[in-house]
């Protein structure tokens, strides 16, 4: 057996995956638990994250990091290729990193970006800047200034194709993330935050697992600490969202995406074979992260790319309405309605739009042309703020600017009970931007969820937006950044995945409650309104979410074991 180094000790915290603090290399957020293990509880067919922090007191240079299969009390195997490892990189965003998405010209040390390679990024704290390595064909490497001040590049932007002349092409060949875990520096009395990510087979048995993950000194090749791993594999799947008020209802996700192949040319190089190839790697990514509704730019055209992905068309946006005179409009329509029918299948349900943040006036001026393709099957959705005032008979999907939380639940309330066959969403409060994992989770989750919204729309999905000062009032609006490979995720990302996650269990925990009400014995009825309590009594914006996904998690258990009688 590899005898442990003892030249230098190494600490290690637990902290959130997905938490409120954040993870410096001078400071840990307040939730940090000294010597606990990287601890995650799963559904099966879900993604999870665990995380946790190494401190050194020496400088150890690089470190190996190797996990290992987890295995349970009966001697089930888990296997060590459903776990990915990456390091949390902390890096310079502007001075509003991790609270807001407006612009400050100053920049701070911000946990944000997932790496398998943590060194495709170089951050020097001297110079106060980032850095992108580049590897040539030959395999030498440059670095190219992330982080200059605002007009150092000249930037011809056009927001059609989300083109940056002259700026980082972040999705050449040679930026390109390792495909797996490839080391990490470990600084004397420097923290450093990394993420176990576990993806649990629908036929993966439940029970508790556990194993480690060994750090090897790269130089020495002796090991000089073991991280524990605990995972906790439920005995259920979790379903599609659906929402609080209507459960036969799905919760339905878009953004405002800048995402496509277009945008990926303008670059990548100007090529589209391997703009294809990263389009496709960013849709699986998606999917992985509960964004499961097409609404990237040509989805029409690469719409089995986005199937084979694991993208499901049915509510997606689809394209615009044609405003013109009523004759012309129908023959527009109903051209739209046997082309999707030759496409898809199906056209009723697709959604058709027009125009954006309009007012009164113009809404009542479309009315006709809406009705139009409303009478071929097609929905229409509308983000003007007057549109519950004049449109709430209209749309069928209304998202104004409004916070998703409890503040804003009279109003769904009001248009659910106007439109029960409609979705109202939200948008603006925040746009994407935040590095804050927590903050994102319960803006996408049960903020929206439990003030009976339909969906999140928000804007924006980005790709380049690697200088987060090279804006002028916003910062670059980024979920995932684009890259060779096609895409970097980062913490928010992480947090976004757990919001719908949150939405699936209160969705599951919700339906067998309202089975059990139905058919279920006395005892069962109880539990079932216990449940149900605990949805009631919550309020997305004020409450701890970990705690209240394990406490879903508890009942869901109560409930299941009812059922099975």
């Amino acid at each position: 057996m590899t005898s442990i180094l003892m030249l230098a000790g190494i600490v290690r915290f637990a902290v959130p995956a997905t938490g409120e603090g954040m993870a410096l290399p001078d400071s840990l957020p307040r939730e940090a638990v000294q010597d606990a293990p990287c601890a995650m509880i799963a559904a099966r067919g879900e993604y999870e994250g665990g995380s946790f922090v190494l401190r050194s007191d020496a400088d150890l240079g690089k470190v190996d990091m190797t996990v290992g299969d987890l295995k349970n009390e009966k001697g089930d195997v888990f296997p060590a290729g459903e776990l990915d490892l990456t390091t949390v990189k902390v890096w310079y965003q502007n001075s509003n990193g991790w609270v807001s998405y407006f612009q400050d010209p100053k920049l701070k040390l911000c946990p944000e970006l997932l790496l398998h390679d943590e060194d495709l990024v170089k951050v020097d704290t001297e110079k106060k800047g980032n850095w992108a390595r580049v590897t040539a064909k030959d395999g030498s490497f440059s670095y190219f200034w992330l982080t200059p001040p605002r007009g150092v590049y000249r930037r011809d932007v056009d927001f059609a194709v989300g083109r940056l002349d002259d700026a980082f092409s972040c999705m050449q060949e040679g930026f390109s993330d390792a495909p797996s875990f490839a080391g990490a520096t470990l600084l004397k009395d420097q923290n450093k935050q990394f993420m176990l990510t576990v993806h649990v087979g629908k036929d993966a048995k439940p029970g508790l697992y556990t194993g480690t993950v060994a750090v090897k000194s790269r130089k020495a090749g002796a090991l000089l600490h073991e991280v524990p791993v605990r995972l906790r594999v439920l005995d259920f799947e979790l379903p599609a969202p659906k929402t609080y008020t209507d459960v036969n209802k799905d919760f339905m996700s878009f953004f405002c995406e800048y995402v496509g192949i277009d945008h990926i040319r303008a670059v990548n190089g100007n090529d589209t074979a391997l703009a294809e190839r990263q389009l496709e790697a960013i849709l699986r990514d998606f999917v992985r992260h509960n964004e499961t509704t097409p609404n990237f730019n040509d989805s029409v055209r690469y719409r089995e790319m986005a199937k084979r992905a694991g993208m499901d068309f049915k509510g997606a946006f689809i394209g615009a309405m044609k405003l013109t005179n009523d004759a012309d409009a129908r023959y527009a329509a109903r051209s739209s309605a046997r082309l999707y029918d030759r496409l898809f299948g199906f056209h009723e349900g697709l959604m058709m739009s027009w125009g954006d943040e309009y007012g009164l006036g113009t809404l009542r001026g479309i009315r006709s042309m809406v009705k139009i393709y409303q009478d071929e099957g097609f929905r229409f959705p509308v983000n003007s703020q007057s549109g519950y005032m004049a449109g709430a008979n209209l749309a069928d999907l209304w998202w104004p600017p409004y916070s998703p939380d409890q503040l804003t639940a009279d109003k769904a309330a009001k248009y659910n009970e106007t439109a029960p066959d409609g979705r109202m969403g939200w948008y603006a409060s925040q746009h994407v931007g935040s590095e804050n994992p927590a903050f994102t989770r319960r803006q996408y989750g049960m903020g929206p969820y439990l003030a009976g919204m339909g969906c999140n729309y928000n804007y924006a999905h980005h790709l380049q937006g690697w200088n987060d000062i090279e804006m002028t009032l916003y910062r670059p609006m980024m979920f995932v950044y684009g890259s060779g490979n096609g895409c970097v995720d980062t913490l928010a990302w992480e947090g976004f995945r757990e919001a719908i996650d949150d939405i699936r269990y209160a969705t599951l925990l919700k339906t067998t409650a309202l089975e059990l009400l139905e058919n279920g014995s006395t005892e069962a009825r109880y539990a079932a309104r216990l449940a149900l309590k605990h949805l009631a009594d919550a309020k997305g914006d004020d409450f701890d979410l970990t705690a209240f996904r394990y406490e879903m998690i508890n009942h869901i258990r109560k409930l299941l074991a009812f059922a099975a009688k």
